[in-house]
This record gives C-alpha cells, sequence and structure tokens, in this order.
C-alpha cells in the first residue's frame, strides 16, 4: 500500500504552480476561438457587396474586413510611408494616401507595397497626379507590430513621411484635418495601385491549440511529479 505525505508548503506552492499551468492553458484555447471568430468574421464580410464608406458609422471589430466605396479628393502630395514591411522576404512600404471624404473626415487609403530600393535616403516615388477618384476596397486595421517601441510612431519630416506604426492622431496633426481610425485596401482590381495582393489571415487557431496542449501537457508532469516526490519522502521516512 502506498502513503503520501506531503509537506504544507510544497503543496501549497504544487497548487499555486499548477492552477498557473491551467490558466495558461486555457487563454490560449480563448485566444484560438478568437482567432476562429476572427476567420469566420473574414470569410463572410469579404464576400459581401460594398458600402459606401459614409454610411459605416462607427469603426470597430464588427466594420473589419467589410468591402467600401470610397470617393473623395487624394491629397497625393502628403503621403505616408510605412516602414518595416516585409513581403517574399524583400523589404519595402506600404503607401498610405490622405481621401478627404464628403463629411470633412479622411480616410487612410493603402495604395499597395513597393519594395525598398538601394537605401532608406532614396525613398520610392509614390507621386500621382490624382485628385478626384472614386474606388473599391476594405476596411481594415493598420499593421501592427509585436512590441511598440518609443517613437515607433513618429513621423519623418518632408513628403511622404515614413513612420512604423501608424497613429492616426498624429497623422491628423501633421496633415491638418481628422483621420479616421482604419485604413481602406485598395482593391487589386483598381488601378493607380502597387502591390495588392492583399492576402486574408489564413493562420488559424492550431497554433494556440499548440500552445494549450503544450501547457496541460506541463500541468499533468507537474501533477507526476508531485505524487514522485512525496511517494519518496513517504519511503525515506
Amino acid at each position: 500500500m502506498i502513503h503520501f505525505k506531503a509537506n504544507l508548503f510544497l503543496s501549497l506552492l504544487a497548487i499555486l504552480v499548477l492552477a498557473l499551468l491551467l490558466r495558461l492553458g486555457l487563454w490560449q484555447l480563448d485566444r484560438a476561438q478568437e482567432k476562429q471568430n476572427l476567420l469566420d468574421a473574414q470569410s463572410a464580410r469579404i464576400q459581401l457587396e460594398p458600402t459606401d464608406i459614409m454610411l459605416l458609422g462607427k469603426y470597430d471589430e464588427n466594420s473589419r474586413y467589410l468591402p467600401v466605396s470610397l470617393t473623395g479628393i487624394l491629397d497625393n502630395q502628403h503621403q505616408i510611408l510605412i516602414d518595416n514591411q516585409v513581403k517574399q522576404g524583400v523589404a519595402g512600404y506600404f503607401v498610405l494616401a490622405p481621401v478627404k471624404l464628403a463629411n470633412g473626415l479622411s480616410v487612410l487609403l493603402n495604395r499597395g507595397w513597393v519594395p525598398l530600393g538601394n537605401n532608406r535616403q532614396e525613398l520610392p516615388d509614390v507621386s500621382t497626379q490624382l485628385k478626384s477618384i472614386s474606388v473599391i476596397g476594405r476596411v481594415d486595421n493598420f499593421p501592427s507590430v509585436g512590441i511598440k517601441l518609443k517613437g515607433a510612431d513618429y513621423l519623418t519630416e518632408g513628403w511622404p513621411a515614413v513612420t512604423q506604426v501608424v497613429d492616426t492622431e498624429k497623422v491628423a496633426q501633421r496633415l491638418g484635418y481628422a483621420v479616421l481610425p482604419f485604413q481602406v485596401l485598395l482593391s487589386a482590381e483598381e488601378p493607380n495601385g502597387y502591390d495588392r495582393q492583399w492576402q486574408p489571415m489564413k493562420m488559424g487557431p492550431e497554433k494556440h491549440h499548440g500552445y494549450a496542449f503544450q501547457w496541460f501537457a506541463l500541468a499533468t508532469a507537474w501533477i507526476i511529479i508531485y505524487f514522485v516526490l512525496t511517494i519518496k519522502r513517504r519511503k525515506e521516512e
């Protein structure tokens, strides 16, 4: 017959560690469900007919990926380049052009991706003679970074201005007029753009399921180790 004799302090420590491991596993399962919900919403919304951006209302996660029609005045003298955008191993920029809408607001139109060029001092020529435009696109969040460093949302002097992270409030201050808190991805069928092979998010919840399995496996191993040590301690005594 096996007898257990556990130290109170070690038992409390074991319970705390076990609770932490289980919590991390459940958190990863929640993240997996969030990712699946986002994929489902993406698949459903990109099939819808475009709606006038003026009728979009308040932007939130329920608006993301919605196709929109966009008519306004292109501020082609004040374009913005989002730095550190890598495509197929090549560094480059996303090109954002402000479009002034009839309601006095403006939205940043993502015209696509361009390669870096010879060096960072020599910016790509993204100039255009367009003024009035009427195009189709899809609303989306701006590109994000894992860790936002101080100054990452700084806009360089001159035009086009370069930034790593888009802060629409700072962009609005620089432009002198209000900017909506999202971007519009210019449809690949529209002219006057660059590389616009917009890739829908394809990474599903599998990665988070794998992390959850690892945390639950560690929790199981921790329980086994605890009981093995308490059994050994009992035998020694």
